[in-house]
């Protein structure tokens, strides 16, 4: 054998063999090889199978799965026709009930070894009909025209004739516009587009691209007609300066939560599953046991969901949020619901608005994005002490590293509840009650 085979045969990707011992939480398989921890996704605890190393470092390594040699009895073929090429979902290859489980250890081993927590943490809240939940699809478009979501960690577009978690109604949308759309040329920088469906089914559409091509759209009737008799209600861009503008429709978009009205803006931040969100935000009011004389904070506060829920049952919400959309919302929802009084918006960071309150708050509600709380807020609320803080977190990490501040802080914890908000994906929503030691 030459110097150059030998060269070639000591790089060229090694195949192996690894038994999966659990999964970490992006949905991944672990297991050692050579006593090196090596990542699998798509392999499932107690499964072996060949595998070959695509990357290895000191410490650890990942691998492709080739073969699977021992099944789990939990393994399931996942319906959905791109599931293994999508990269959205990363469980549907596992039961339901199962996902479950993993879902609630990854919140455990968050709060054990990054919050030094040892606390307990409630069965997972599941769903009956785990499909066709989310209310939110964002589409990328590419020159050929065809609609889809991009692979994990990568541009390439994945086309699908049918996403599991959308409802077939949203399916038809995004199919008929990726129709509409390829038949006129000038279309083709349009390169993003974001649907929402509300609770009674009506749809919204966000352009994204160059200005002029966005709302050149509104030249085409046809498009719109097509649009409406699917059941969209308005398409919306942005114009030169960058300022949201809508280019037909009605502009109003509405949403049902908790028997309150809730107009959304297309930017505005709202949970993409309408059935859970119900249940989340029950959990809220219960940890909140409000008697009608609380001072209540709702930090992070979107368009005013969980402040208007709260004002129902509070002497005062005060709710702050930095997206200025959002704060419009809000405000209109306050007096669509006749809250008026009970409750007011605050536009800004919330680590800046929260320290010009003088009014000290009894309870707090938290629902910070993924990066979970500013250095700032944790200290400020630490110095207030309220009695009740309720932290919803889309984040076990930043929610363990947050709940060991408080710990520290002379709090703790007293409940925490995970809910299934995402089914068949790595996410978790946790619900999380704080007390006064």
């Amino acid at each position: 054998m030459s110097q150059q085979d030998k060269s070639n045969q000591a790089t060229m990707p090694r195949k192996t063999t690894v038994e999966c011992l659990r999964l970490i939480s992006d949905g991944s398989g672990i297991g050692h090889i050579d006593g090196i921890a090596t990542f699998v996704p798509g392999l499932l605890p107690g499964e072996t199978a060949e595998v070959v190393v695509t990357k290895a470092k000191k410490k650890w390594q990942q691998a492709r799965l080739l073969k699977i040699n021992k099944r789990s009895p939990e393994r399931i073929d996942a319906p959905c026709s791109v599931f293994e090429g999508c990269g959205g979902c990363q469980l549907q290859h596992m039961s339901y009930k199962e996902t479950l489980v993993w879902k609630r250890r990854w919140v455990e081993d968050a709060l054990t070894r990054i919050g030094k927590l040892s606390v307990e943490v409630k069965p997972m809240i599941g769903m009956e009909h785990p499909w066709r939940y989310r209310n939110k699809a964002r589409l990328h478009r590419v020159p050929s025209g065809e609609l889809g979501y991009f692979k994990e960690r990568s541009k390439a577009l994945v086309n699908f004739a049918d996403c599991l978690l959308l409802s077939e109604r949203m399916n038809r949308w995004i199919r008929r516009t990726e129709e509409l759309l390829a038949k006129d040329a000038g279309y083709s920088e349009i390169h993003t587009l974001i649907f929402r469906e509300n609770t009674n089914h009506e749809g919204l559409l966000l352009l994204e691209g160059p200005p002029s091509k966005v709302l050149s759209v509104a030249e085409n009737p046809d498009f719109f007609e097509a649009l409406a008799k699917e059941g969209i209600r308005s398409v919306w861009g942005a114009n030169a300066e960058g300022e949201l503008q809508l280019i037909w429709g009605e502009e109003e978009f509405g949403q049902t939560i908790l028997d309150l009205r809730f107009d959304v803006s297309p930017l505005s931040f709202l949970q993409v599953n309408s059935l859970q969100t119900d249940i989340l935000y029950k959990l809220v009011l219960d940890g909140a046991a409000l008697t009608g004389e609380e001072i209540v904070w709702d930090l992070y506060s979107g368009i005013g969901t969980l402040a208007l829920a709260l004002a129902t049952k509070a002497k005062k919400v005060t709710g702050i949020e930095e997206n200025p959309y959002a704060v419009e919302n809000a405000i209109q929802n306050a007096v669509k619901n006749n809250a008026v009084g009970h409750v007011e918006f605050l536009k800004g960071k919330v680590e800046q608005r929260m320290m010009k309150i003088e009014e000290k708050p009894n309870v707090v509600v938290l629902d910070p994005p993924r990066a979970g709380l500013h250095g700032d807020v944790l200290e400020r609320l630490l110095e207030l002490k309220p009695e009740r803080i309720i932290y919803v977190s889309c984040d076990p990490g930043t929610l363990a590293r947050d709940l060991g501040g408080f710990t520290v802080g002379g709090y703790t914890v007293m409940s925490v509840q995970p809910v299934d908000m995402f089914p068949w994906t790595q996410h978790v929503e946790t619900v999380v009650l704080i007390g006064l030691k």
